[in-house]
């Protein structure tokens, strides 16, 4: 009986149609990127494009299941609903390409607001020591104390900000000739930092200096980079002797001790406290208080001359200072200079006494101020130049009234230079008139500067009748500016040329 049973069994099963094996894997014909989609989209829906076909269209070797299907557990889709696509990393995207988070900031954004918070840090702390110095300690006492090296650490502090702005946070071709050769591309070391703002060269009386130089300088490649950068295209400068500042340092010194000399004697002969006095205020006529007023800001000006002539000289005995080779073959040792003492004594405008005074301040303040602000250029660089001088109020006198005569010189030049280049004679005589009138107005602009209160310096100008202010704003309201002076401010980038602006 059980074997009857048997062969009944074995007679049954092989009556049964055979049981399909799970068939092998056809090789694929895709590439590894492609994987199966865990849900795919029906055969009634067209693909979007940049989807990959599905493989039911296209039979496989044998006619049946299509090539590259590979034999799944039950409860998957049958392998005519089976659909490649690309893997999510390299899916083409078929819309537009999607828009950045909204929270997103970009390295120079975060940049530029880093710079301007050590720019108001700076500056916020300055103007605090210049309060406490002034109105609770000593005012209207000119003193040397901390407040002279916090000006210099200040400058150094934001110019090295604003150049490591632009190397890091500034595509190049924004950038001004100047600025992308001062631009700082590799962050500071913290000991590099510290020996750039406290050195013992500059640390008292200055002058601020560009931090590229300064490392050049360190590394003891200054020479050679002044060299190859001014002198590049010489071919004979390799053989030049290397520059000795022994020349140099000896000429300033000279030049420190006649300033010394005409201080100690013109300051004592003509006090700037006399400017305040009844006999000058009330009894002197309107010419004698001009010229008066001239030769006592003659005689205030060697103690400029002697400070920042000294302080250059330091730096050049350090081996510090060298600018390049001039035509003649001479050493020039005056990257450094603060001062050109003859094109002062010799300006024929307001703006060629301006860059010749005080050089290097001049140029931090167009490298923080000038050329990144995007409205008022001229004023706010002058009331930032005096934030920068403390908080007296003869401070802003001063450069409130040097906003008005900058705007006014420059218009009368734009608009009468022209007319006396015709001849050598109407020159000289254009020369000497504008010579005289430059060493005037500067007189009376600064006079301010060197008084420090509010009531001595109104009591100069209402003595001078305010003859400067009402000239100036006259000339600003009347005098028809030329197309020239409206050009847009912008520095020459690899990418706009413009003329340059002339005053």
């Amino acid at each position: 009986m059980g074997a009857e049973r048997r062969g009944a069994g074995s007679a049954a099963r092989s009556a049964r149609p055979p049981r399909p094996l799970a068939a092998a894997p056809a090789p694929s014909l895709r590439p590894e990127r492609f994987r199966r989609c865990a849900s795919p989209p029906s055969r009634t829906v067209p693909r979007e494009p940049g989807r990959g076909r599905p493989l039911a269209q296209r039979p496989g070797p044998g006619g049946g299941r299509p090539a590259g299907w590979r034999g799944l557990g039950p409860g998957q889709p049958p392998p005519e609903d089976a659909g490649w696509h690309q893997s999510r990393r390299r899916r083409a995207r078929p819309t537009a390409p999607r828009a950045p988070p909204v929270c997103t900031r970009s390295a120079s954004s975060w940049a530029s607001r880093w710079t301007r918070y050590t720019f108001f840090v700076a500056m916020g702390y300055l103007t605090i020591c210049h309060i406490s110095r002034i109105y609770i300690f000593h005012y209207g006492v000119l003193t040397t104390d901390f407040s002279g090296p916090l000006m210099i650490i200040t400058q150094k502090i934001t110019t090295l900000a604003f150049q490591v702005h632009d190397g890091l946070g500034r595509r190049a071709e924004d950038l001004s000739a100047e600025q992308h050769r001062l631009a700082i591309k590799v962050k500071p070391s913290f000991l590099e930092y510290l020996s750039y703002l406290l050195n013992f060269m500059s640390v008292i009386a200055g002058p601020c200096n560009h931090f590229k130089d300064y490392v050049a300088f360190i590394e003891g490649r200054h020479t050679h980079m002044k060299l190859l950068e001014v002198n590049g295209k010489h071919k004979d400068f390799h053989s030049l002797p290397e520059p000795s500042p022994t020349g140099a340092v000896m000429r300033k010194l000279c030049v420190t001790l006649v300033s010394l000399l005409l201080f100690l004697t013109l300051t004592k002969t003509f006090p700037v406290t006399c400017l305040a006095e009844d006999w000058f205020v009330q009894k002197a006529d309107f010419p004698t208080r001009l010229c008066y007023l001239y030769v006592v800001m003659q005689a205030s000006k060697p103690k400029y001359y002697f400070a920042w002539t000294l302080a250059d000289a330091v730096n050049n005995a350090a081996g510090f200072g060298f600018s390049g080779v001039d035509k003649d073959g001479r050493c020039c040792w005056d990257l450094l200079s603060n001062l050109n003492i003859w094109k002062i004594e010799t300006a024929t405008s307001f703006r060629m006494y301006l860059e010749n005074w005080n050089i290097q301040t001049a140029a931090w303040l167009k490298c923080v101020c000038y050329e990144r602000v995007p409205w008022c250029p001229t004023v706010l660089t002058f009331i930032l130049s005096a934030l920068w001088h403390g908080v007296y109020p003869g401070y802003y006198f001063t450069f409130l009234t040097g906003v008005l005569v900058t705007l006014a010189a420059r218009a009368v030049r734009n608009n009468c230079r022209h007319h006396f280049l015709s001849s050598k004679a109407l020159k000289c005589a254009y020369d000497l008139v504008t010579w005289a009138v430059t060493q005037l107005a500067v007189s009376y602009t600064v006079a301010p500067f060197v008084m420090l209160a509010a009531e001595p310096a109104l009591s100069l100008y209402r003595s001078m009748y305010f003859y400067l202010h009402i000239i100036s704003l006259l000339i600003i309201l009347f005098l028809p500016i030329k197309p020239q002076a409206h050009l847009q401010r912008q520095p020459q980038t690899a990418n706009s040329v413009n003329k340059k602006k002339t005053d």
